[in-house]
């Protein structure tokens, strides 16, 4: 298993963080890729909230789901700090058994850390669409060690087991993007 983030809640969202993986960036190239019913999103390692702020502005309610106390704590003052309303917090480290209809879930900064990535992915098959976000798999000087990373072909594949269509976004500098639908006429996949 690779590393828990062990680092301060309010790091996740560091100036840092902010240029290196933009919101805006992520709302533009992904969100606005993802067609018809925006009603239910789950962000499945959460943390502190950095990207359920923006799935909270395209989705009427999302559910933020992270292992660590602390983070979950965290979003939910962020959340309030910014006057959201639409977003549960999750105390789980196990996938989630909702009984209602899931449009997105977002992975971003988490698979690399469980035991097994694979579960949750075939967990996920309960959304239209799967977004994963996470680390390219070259040796950067922040992040989580080389080894613990998983490479995006590797991560590809995995998903190319459980969905009939995966799309590849380079959209920043040292992460990946690949979204994920098993819906006919559900992606845009126009740049």
């Amino acid at each position: 298993m690779g590393h828990r983030f062990s680092g301060r809640p309010e790091e996740l969202w560091s100036e840092r963080r902010r240029q290196i993986m933009p919101t805006d960036v992520f709302e533009r190239e992904v969100i606005s890729r993802v067609r018809g019913r925006r009603g239910t999103a789950v962000d499945y390692g959460a943390g502190s909230g950095y990207f359920t702020e923006v799935l909270a502005r395209h989705f009427r309610r999302v559910y933020a789901i992270d292992a660590e106390w602390k983070m979950v704590e965290a979003l939910r003052a962020e959340m309030e700090k910014r006057g959201i309303a639409n977003v549960g917090a999750i105390l789980s480290d196990r996938p989630v058994d909702f009984d209602f209809p899931v449009d997105f879930i977002l992975f971003s900064n988490v698979l690399h850390e469980v035991d097994e990535p694979e579960e949750l992915v075939e967990w996920s098959r309960i959304a239209r669409f799967v977004c994963v976000i996470d680390w390219k798999k070259v040796e950067t000087d922040f992040g989580p060690l080389l080894d613990e990373r998983i490479g995006e072909e590797e991560m590809r594949e995995l998903l190319e087991k459980h969905f009939s269509s995966v799309v590849s976004l380079d959209i920043y500098p040292y992460h990946y993007v690949l979204i994920c639908h098993n819906e006919e006429d559900g992606l845009d996949e126009t740049d």
